[in-house]
């Protein structure tokens, strides 16, 4: 039967987008004018935003950041692909993109047994270079995301989910049996372990986009601006790096004829104060980075703007560097989180109670962070355990932390003259944490912490080698499940960057991603977070629930998901 399935981001309820008011394909890429300016076209419509440094990749199978998948959404186009939703229609200033359609595909069926999918591809969908796409270009990719050889961190995507993907991953199997599998050029064939509720949602995503496998295995640096070939609606022209990005239309994509800028320039920074000095001097129409202390006056001038995001805001504690949990609770229960919401990051975050963000529902539609109690899942075995303990305020949460700490001391399970280090990536938000969060763990359980600020491709490096006690991170959902959030604390999940394992949480989750979406999954799941923070667990310090701030300069008709992502194909200047 063929479906059209609306995401389940139900976000739209709670929250509305803040309405914000404020040519073809070159024959031969131009090459950098050797200045970090790029030249522009007169008369045109050129939309200049900056929403991060450099990214660490723009190729498909081993991107792992927002903004790095942002870069992909406007070159590549999948199976599906992310649409306004009905209450928020594209006529509206900004368009509020929680439903996913066809995209790539025309059409889409699926089994009686939810097992097996088979798109159907649109006819006029073509690469940049004039090539037809196939079917196969997304065998290719599927195989090349799962291939161990490809070390890619989303390897794990289809783990469970698609079939032989994690016996794949696991070096049982070759990539050439993963159950996807070209019918002919126009038909696609996709055969699950199990039915999958989400996993239309997940044919939109960045990192199962279409590959050309001569463009990719033909050149080592296919990704460059001289080499590239793309399937949709943007292409990039010039590349300086760490300076701009420059993008320009896709005359080979079927709705080249509606896209909006002309040219769209990505500038490349992380200096926050910078950022918005380009934006308020008019070199820059769209920012997502701004220092937190300029957001009231940014919010009162009507320049600021504050969407719902589904990510948390999260601390990994080593389990290795910090091996006891009850340091690692400790360290949990004694951040002011009410302090760093108000008073640092102002965004209008609220405090995380759990490592699934708010806004990620069960099969009963409720919020799952909440879904258990009011507490939330850092919370819950906690009050359980200690029933004495008042969790309810941040003195009797420091109380149970100073309990739990001294505990630890003397039972030999910590030295209390360690250091512990503290890692994060360039932000002057993320400094500004780590020192609330520094300053609370020194005030209240008397630990020593040392802070080390580090750019992000040392960062990223430094996370995947372990090198650290305590590490930022932020996980914005893939999908709307809690498996997006869960699986990353699964052992040897390439993101378990705090090295925790728990056979039974391993099997929980195992176990609910071959299950239907039910009550019996719903506590299945809630029982595995709850896990995550009972004894012997802790790997995360979960901090808030994000919101996802930008300024732009009259600009209407912007995509955004509450995964992150903001779509500029279709926009235009506002009067």
């Amino acid at each position: 039967m063929k479906k059209i399935i609306a995401l389940l981001l139900a976000l739209a309820m709670v929250f509305s987008l803040a309405a914000c008011t404020s040519s073809q394909q070159p024959a031969e890429p131009a090459e950098p004018a050797g200045t970090d300016e790029p030249t522009e076209t007169s008369d045109a419509f050129v939309l200049k935003a900056c929403i991060a440094s450099e990214p660490e990749t723009i190729d498909v199978s081993t991107i792992s950041s927002v903004d790095g998948s942002t870069y992909v959404q406007h070159m590549f186009e999948n199976l599906m692909k992310y649409a306004p939703t009905t209450e928020h229609p594209a006529e509206d200033a900004n368009m509020y993109m929680t439903e996913v359609v066809p995209g790539q595909a025309a059409s889409y069926t699926v089994s009686d047994d939810e097992c097996v999918y088979t798109f159907k591809l649109r006819d006029d969908i073509f690469w940049s270079d004039g090539q037809p796409v196939t079917a196969n270009d997304w065998v290719y990719s599927w195989r090349r995301l799962v291939n161990p050889a490809t070390a890619a961190d989303y390897g794990y995507f289809l783990d469970g989910i698609v079939k032989n993907a994690a016996s794949i991953q696991a070096e049982e199997m070759d990539p050439s049996e993963l159950g996807i599998k070209a019918i002919d050029d126009k038909t696609l064939e996709i055969t699950l372990e199990a039915p999958c509720s989400y996993f239309i949602e997940m044919c939109a995503f960045a990192s199962l986009m279409p590959l050309r496998e001569d463009v990719v295995e033909g050149n080592d640096s296919w990704t460059d601006p001289a080499n590239i070939v793309v399937n949709g609606p943007y292409i990039i022209s010039e590349w300086v790096h760490d300076s701009y990005i420059k993008m320009v239309p896709n005359d080979q994509y079927y709705d080249a004829a509606n896209l909006g800028p002309d040219e769209i320039i990505w500038y490349l920074s992380d200096s926050e104060t910078a950022i918005l000095s380009s934006y308020q001097a008019g070199e820059y129409d769209f920012i997502e980075s701004f220092p937190t202390d300029m957001i009231e006056s940014l919010t009162a001038s009507g320049d600021c703007f504050i969407n719902p995001y589904v990510g948390t805001y999260y601390l990994y504690l080593n389990c290795d560097k910090i091996p006891s949990w009850k340091v690692r609770a400790a360290m949990t229960l004694s951040v002011d989180r009410d302090h760093i919401v108000n008073d640092v990051t102002q965004g209008g975050q609220t405090p995380a109670t759990g490592f699934v963000a708010s806004g990620i529902l069960d099969s009963t539609g409720k919020n799952f962070a909440y879904g258990v109690s009011e507490l939330g899942a850092v919370y819950n075995w906690l009050s359980k355990t200690y029933p004495d303990a008042d969790l309810t305020t941040y003195a009797g949460k420091c109380e149970l932390a100073k309990q739990l700490y001294d505990e630890a001391v003397a039972d030999g399970e910590w030295d209390p003259n360690t250091t512990v280090v503290y890692n994060f990536n360039t932000s002057e938000a993320h400094k500004a944490i780590a020192e609330a969060c520094g300053h609370d763990w020194q005030t209240v359980l008397g630990m020593t912490i040392t802070l080390e600020n580090q750019e992000w491709a040392t960062y990223t490096t430094g996370l995947g080698e372990h090198k650290f006690g305590v590490a930022r991170l932020g996980w914005i959902a893939d999908y709307n499940d809690p498996v997006t959030y869960l699986e990353l604390m699964v052992t040897g999940n390439s993101y378990n960057y705090g090295l925790y394992s728990d056979a039974a949480f391993d099997e929980a989750i195992a176990s609910a991603k071959a299950m239907h979406a039910g009550p019996e999954r719903d506590a299945l799941l809630y029982s595995a977070e709850e896990t995550m923070f009972s004894e012997g667990g802790f790997p995360v310090m979960p901090v808030y629930y994000y919101t996802n701030m930008y300024c732009a300069h009259k600009l209407k008709n912007m995509g955004y998901t509450p995964m992150g992502y903001f779509f500029m194909q279709y926009a235009q200047p506002a009067e």
